[in-house]
Parts: C-alpha cells; sequence; structure tokens
C-alpha cells in the first residue's frame, strides 16, 4: 500500500527522534554507571584493609584491658558482652551483632572461663521472645545480663562518624552500678591516637550516694537496673579526658522518650521506671513457686510508709486501735485494714500497688533474698526486724526512713510493718506465670465470706515469723482477711504516671 509523501516523511522524523532518544539514555546509564562505581570505590575507601587492621589492633587493646581487669579482681569475674546498639537509633542492628560476636570472641580467647559465649546470648534473647511473645520490644540489656549470671556488663554504642566506625565501650558493675571504665574504639585513616582512649579507673568509678533525705526526688531512677550514670556524666568524662572522638555516652537503660516529658514527680513519691524482673522464687515458700520473669510499666511508688500525720490527713477513713500501736506523726500508720487503705490511697487520687509492682520495687533490681544481696548481717542497715527491736526490748513500729534506703531510693520495704497490695491472695501462682503484663491476680476471692488479700513486706516482730530474715525477704508473701486491723500492717501508695495528684492541704 503506498503512503502519501509527507506522512513518510512524518515517520522518519518520529524514527530520528526515537533513535537520538536511545541513543541519550544508553549515555546517561552508562554515565550513572560509571558514576555508581566511582561513589563506591570512594566511599569504600575509609574501610580499606589498612583501616580496618588499626581498628582490629585497637580492639584487641581494649581487650586487653578488660582483661587486666577482671583479673585485678579478688575473685572471679565473669564478663557478658550485651547490646552495642546503634547510637543513632538506640536499637540493635546486624552490626551490632557482629561487633558483639566478634569483641566476645577476643576476650574468649584471652579468658575462656570468665566471659559468656555469644551463642549463650543469642540462645536467651530466642527463649525470652518464646517465653513472652506478647511483649513486642527486646529484652533489656541488663535482663540478659543477669539471666547469665554475670558479674560485669560490658555495653555500649556503634556509630560511623566521617565514614568510619567509632565503638564506644562502657564496663559495669551489675551488682553496684558502678561504672568501672570506658573507651572509644574507631577505625582512622592516619595513625594518631593509636590506642584507644581510655580513662582513670579512679575518675570513672562511680559511688552510689546514700539517699539521707526521705523527700528527695529521684526523677532518673532506673527501675529494671542498677544506677547507671547518665549520658552528660559521661560526656563531661569524655571532654576532661580530652578524648577527640564525637561519640556521646547514652546511659545503658534510658527511659523512653515519652517519659522524660511527663509531669515532675509527686511530693514523697519516687517514679519508676518500666522494666521486667524475676517474680517469686524458687528457692522460696510454696505459694512463692515458680519465678517467673514479669514486665511492669513505669509508675510512681510512695517513698516511704503512710504515717499517722498524713492518715489523719483524710477524714473519711478509720483506723482501729490496740497494743503495739504507733502514735508519733513519722511513725507508719497501723491498725488501718484493706479496705480504708485503698480508701486513703484513692483519696489521694493514688491507688495501692499491685504485688508485681511491689516486689520490684523491693528487688530494686537485685535477684538476691533481699534489694542488697543475700548477706543477712547487712539487713539491719535496711531493716527495722526483731533482731534490733524485740530481741532489745524495744517493741513496735518505728519513724518511716530512718533505716537506709534501697538503691532505688525506697524506705522500710523490707520490716518496719507489713504493708497491703491491690491482690487477692492466691496460693497458686502458676496463673500469673501466664499474665507477664504486671499481673493482678485473680479478679474475686477464692472464698468470697473470707476474702484474702496479700500482703508484703514482713514487720519488726509479731506473728507469723514476720520479724525474721526469712520473714522479711522480697518474694516473701503473706495473707490477711481484707478486714484484718494488726498492729503489724500498714501500707503505701502508689500511682499511675499519666494521673493528676491531688493532695491534702
Amino acid at each position: 500500500m503506498f503512503q502519501p509523501e509527507n506522512q513518510k516523511l512524518v515517520m522518519k522524523n518520529e524514527l530520528v527522534n526515537v533513535t537520538s532518544f536511545t541513543i541519550l539514555t544508553l549515555i546517561f546509564l552508562s554515565f550513572f554507571s560509571f558514576f555508581l562505581f566511582f561513589s563506591e570505590a570512594l566511599f569504600a575507601a575509609p574501610f580499606s584493609s589498612e583501616s580496618e587492621a588499626i581498628y582490629n589492633s585497637k580492639l584487641e587493646i581494649a581487650a586487653e584491658k578488660i582483661k587486666a581487669r577482671l583479673l585485678e579482681n579478688e575473685s572471679e569475674v565473669v564478663l557478658a558482652v550485651v547490646d552495642l546498639v546503634n547510637y543513632e537509633t538506640q536499637e540493635r542492628d546486624s552490626k551490632a551483632d557482629a561487633l558483639e560476636e566478634q569483641l566476645t570472641n577476643i576476650l574468649i580467647a584471652k579468658l575462656p572461663n570468665q566471659v559468656v559465649p555469644y551463642y549463650e546470648i543469642v540462645y536467651l534473647r530466642l527463649e525470652w521472645k518464646s517465653r513472652f511473645p506478647d511483649i513486642l520490644h527486646d529484652p533489656l540489656t541488663e535482663d540478659i545480663a543477669k539471666l547469665t549470671d554475670a558479674d560485669w556488663l560490658l555495653t555500649g554504642t556503634h556509630e560511623t562518624i566521617g565514614g568510619l566506625l567509632s565503638v564506644s565501650l562502657n564496663l559495669y558493675d551489675l551488682k553496684s552500678g558502678n561504672l568501672l571504665w570506658q573507651t572509644v574504639v574507631g577505625s582512622e585513616r592516619t595513625a594518631e591516637n593509636e590506642e584507644a582512649e581510655s580513662f582513670p579507673e579512679d575518675t570513672l568509678t562511680q559511688k552510689k550516694e546514700q539517699q539521707s533525705s526521705k523527700f528527695s526526688v529521684q526523677q532518673n531512677v532506673q527501675a529494671h537496673a542498677p544506677n547507671f550514670p547518665p549520658a552528660s556524666q559521661s560526656r563531661s568524662l569524655e571532654q576532661q579526658a580530652g578524648a577527640e572522638s564525637k561519640v556521646e555516652f547514652p546511659a545503658v537503660l534510658t527511659p523512653p522518650p515519652v517519659e522524660a516529658k511527663l509531669a515532675k514527680t509527686p511530693q514523697a513519691m519516687l517514679k519508676i521506671s518500666a522494666g521486667e524482673f524475676l517474680m517469686g522464687s524458687d528457692l522460696g515458700d510454696e505459694d512463692e513457686l515458680p519465678d517467673h520473669l514479669v514486665f511492669i510499666q513505669s509508675f510512681y511508688l510512695d517513698q516511704h510508709e503512710v504515717t499517722n500525720e498524713e492518715y489523719s490527713k483524710c477524714l473519711t477513713c478509720e483506723r482501729g486501735r490496740g497494743g503495739f500501736d504507733t502514735i508519733d506523726p513519722q511513725q507508719p500508720v497501723v491498725y488501718v485494714d484493706w479496705k480504708n487503705a485503698a480508701a486513703f490511697c484513692k483519696a489521694q487520687n493514688k491507688r495501692l500497688p499491685t504485688e508485681a509492682e511491689w516486689e520490684y520495687a523491693a528487688r530494686a533490681g537485685s535477684e538476691a533474698e533481699y534489694s542488697f544481696g543475700d548477706d543477712i548481717s547487712l539487713l539491719e542497715n535496711y531493716a527495722w526486724l526483731e533482731t534490733n527491736t524485740v530481741e532489745l526490748g524495744s517493741w513496735g513500729a518505728k519513724n518511716v526512713s530512718t533505716k537506709q534506703a534501697n538503691q532505688w531510693g525506697v524506705f522500710d520495704l523490707h520490716g518496719n510493718v507489713m504493708e497491703w497490695v491491690q491482690n487477692y491472695y492466691t496460693q497458686d501462682y502458676f496463673s500469673s506465670v501466664r499474665q507477664p503484663n504486671n499481673p493482678k491476680g485473680p479478679l474475686a476471692p477464692l472464698d468470697e465470706k473470707y476474702p484474702l488479700r496479700v500482703v508484703r513486706g514482713g514487720a519488726w516482730g509479731g506473728r507469723y515469723a514476720a520479724g525474721t530474715p526469712a520473714g522479711l525477704r522480697s518474694a516473701k508473701r503473706y495473707a490477711f482477711v481484707e478486714w484484718t486491723r494488726s498492729f503489724q500492717i500498714g501500707f503505701r501508695c502508689a500511682k499511675d504516671v499519666h494521673t493528676k495528684i491531688v493532695t491534702y492541704e
């Protein structure tokens, strides 16, 4: 079929245009491919074999210093390497996994019996997720470290600065929360600062200051860990030491950012940050079995037991009278039944703590018998019990906050008076094991005619061996019918973080 001359011309022009476009496209793609190749080569340069060798040599130096500190300790110390997280995201990533495995293997080669193997850390993470699928976030750093029975924790962050890898390492004593040592290990293009920067041990060792005022406010209480130093403190130390790296040392266990914007902690209360802990005891009484992991949201807790002075401001609250009564305004109020204790807290726009919250605060990050460990000889420093009351002829509860606070700043959770909590009592803990998020126990008493409520903490003395060391253990549980009014029993209040506070003037 013949086509008009003008139509042929149009088709010829279109063919030329298509050909030109194709040629231009090929040229562009070639140029772009060359650019990608050149860029890859350019940005790969900082991670050359020479730079990697420098980094590895610095890591070896850091490992040698850690080894020296482990060997300097009087007793054999076990170390766990956990969470070298991404500094920007504060989360684990593939680089964190690789760094942890690399550093762990280096340390195991030097001290095979004092370093937790990397595969054990991986196994614990997988086990945690399988046991608690409803808890979306990863387990906390110190939770994993404690499950390994480690004494020291090596943790930190990694980031890329100017295309170069930089890793900050922080060494902590898990029991005391002391920051023992820290360093920055970085790959560099030059030989400057070949040795990893580290700070003098006497500068970095943090000594826990005991709380002396019962009304002190602790805004940065870490509820699931020892008191790790805050980020600002580490930054100032870095500047004093003249470290050239720009890496900042964030706290190992920082509260969620949203919590930093919350209202000021109410007076005489402490903010207990969210975290997990092992509730109960496999070595305790039958109703403490089995120990099980529980997650607690942030909450406020009274720093001390409710006093006579505070209770007297509630005009609708009642109390009884009897032997070993308390009269002093700063003594804990006693002879208060469960309903009046709950009513007092409600009048303050507070509530009684759950049993899980109470034990979480009492343990203060410890898995031992008491918040301070297992050494019974230290118990009188923290508690009023038979040995420093009844056996000395001094009967009755003592003024609140006169003994040493636990490491989270809470007084008298061991001894003085036992304390009501929210929960109905059930001897079988098994149902709570399936409630990993702050279990509140049964919604109704097992016997409607005899409603038992949980009481915690032990006492200065009295019945049920409440004043003995065994009676003051963090995991120890008591059960009383809710209308009980006793010289042994008082209470303290808790409060949700997001509710407003109402106080009596």
